[in-house]
């Protein structure tokens, strides 16, 4: 019997950034979406299966990565989320369900986030 891998869906409006992320985390083995705005993932987290965000925190406006991330939550309280940028230090609201990388990363750092972060057990508010 095969196991599912979570769905991962990253959040980026720089394209190279997000190909990159994307054959990184498909070599693992992760079936992955993306969306170049926090709009654009909104949307497809309503329609569920999400398991975890990779999102930049300085998306185009309305919406930057932390906003995205609060509003998707209110669809799904667990949903885990790896922030992203290349400016400034981390910004977590949930050190159980949060984690931080900063650009530029290396393929071992963030399969290892994304790995250490779905072991965590979320503390749901």
């Amino acid at each position: 019997m095969e196991v599912q891998r979570p769905r991962i869906l990253i959040i980026e409006d720089d394209p190279d950034i997000a190909a990159l992320l994307c054959a990184m985390l498909t070599r693992e083995g992760f079936p992955v979406s993306t969306a170049e705005d926090g709009t654009t993932a909104l949307q497809l987290i309503e329609q569920g299966g999400i398991d975890l965000l990779i999102t930049d925190i300085g998306l185009p406006p309305p919406l930057d990565g932390i906003e995205t991330v609060q509003r998707a939550r209110q669809c799904n309280p667990a949903l885990r989320s790896l922030f992203i940028s290349g400016n400034g230090a981390s910004r977590l609201y949930d050190p159980t369900r949060d984690d931080f990388v900063s650009k530029p990363f290396n393929e071992r750092e963030l399969l290892g986030c994304v790995w250490e972060l779905f072991s965590r057990r979320p503390r749901l508010a």
